[in-house]
């Protein structure tokens, strides 16, 4: 991996780092999380909510999913509420999403009506706390609504949710056809409709769509070059990721062979891999999310272990010698800087 972040002393000098730049001085922050869901945006959030604590800052977190929010964030005095998202599918839905533009567009900025109701949302949330900095991670719409207040921002993510100052902004599907006329033009639209608002709002408009990222005053990476992907992103630091907050031990069944840890969602071929994975006897702990108790009694067996509970991710990688994974960011990275060999099964596009 780039940059020097492989050994875990690295990586919690990254966090550090990380920490710092937010400076000494007590101050009110605001946590933003809209897109994306599932663990692997509040669990990196984690050790940062855990740091900013200790350091005596008052804090908040408006976030997409408040499931886990009590046992991740509760006893660090933290101040939750729901973040304003869009709820429904979008009507006009742009299929497959090409540019981080597309991404936007299908979120609600394709919509003025509707961007206008979220940022507006988002706007009377700041208000309300009055944030002297705010924290973002993959939230458009806050960013954008971030504008109308007085307040430092910084955006925190992997390389997919932290698009680059281009424009036109890259194409993630570059093996389809080529289209960028058309790239353009969903592109102009989405800053088209960015700019009414901001007009209404008084404000200035955006010359080009990546601005609303980087026009922040910070930007945390947290990934590696090697996975971002925006290969040709420019001058950029990458802090890497931080080590797994803890979870369970594995307990691996005692059978003779490879182990194997598999953390999946579900898909529609995953009875077909986990009967592989029981058929093949090697000792095997799987992590189901959401867990999928049919699935348990139908294939839990000696050699294959279910667990309902997250495992600790470094204790895992110190242990298995393949890691089957959905593609999920944080543990693809864990397990890689362990040195394990990986399958990828991916859901989605990052």
């Amino acid at each position: 991996m780039s940059a020097g972040h492989g050994a875990p002393g690295h990586r919690r000098d990254s966090l550090k780092r990380l920490l710092e730049a937010f400076g000494g001085t007590m101050a009110r922050i605001l946590i933003a999380w809209e897109l994306g869901g599932g663990l692997g945006h509040l669990v990196p959030l984690t050790p940062i909510v855990r740091g900013l604590a200790a350091r005596g800052h008052h804090l908040f977190a408006a976030v997409r999913e408040l499931a886990h929010v009590d046992a991740l964030f509760g006893g660090f005095g933290v101040s939750c509420f729901q973040a304003p998202i869009k709820t429904t599918r979008a009507a006009n839905r742009i299929d497959p999403a090409r540019t981080f533009a597309h991404i936007l567009h299908n979120a609600g900025f394709g919509e003025p009506r509707e961007l206008a109701g979220m940022a507006g949302a988002w706007r009377n949330l700041l208000e309300f706390i009055r944030p002297e900095l705010m924290l973002f991670d993959y939230s458009p719409t806050a960013i954008l609504a971030s504008r109308a207040i007085r307040t430092r921002r910084a955006v925190v993510g992997i390389g997919f949710c932290c698009p680059p100052d281009a424009r036109p902004l890259p194409d993630f599907r570059p093996w389809l056809p080529d289209a960028s006329q058309s790239l353009q033009r969903d592109e102009d639209r989405v800053l088209a409709n960015v700019n009414r608002l901001l007009e209404s709002w008084h404000l200035e408009p955006l010359e080009r769509l990546s601005q609303l990222h980087s026009q922040a005053d910070a930007t945390f990476l947290a990934t590696f070059a090697e996975l971002d992907p925006y290969p040709n992103r420019g001058q950029a630091e990458y802090y890497g990721v931080w080590s797994s907050i803890g979870g369970k031990r594995p307990a691996w069944p005692e059978a003779v062979g490879k182990r194997v840890f598999a953390y999946l969602k579900h898909f529609s071929a995953l009875p077909h891999l986990l009967d592989g994975l029981r058929g093949s006897c090697q000792p095997a702990i799987v992590f189901l999310d959401p867990p999928d108790f049919a699935l348990r009694s139908r294939f839990e067996s000696p050699t294959l272990r279910f667990e309902a509970e997250p495992l600790d991710l470094n204790a895992v990688g110190a242990a298995c010698g393949l890691a089957i994974l959905n593609g999920g960011h944080g543990a693809t990275a864990l397990l890689l800087l362990a040195g394990k060999p990986l399958l990828e099964i991916p859901l989605h596009l990052e």
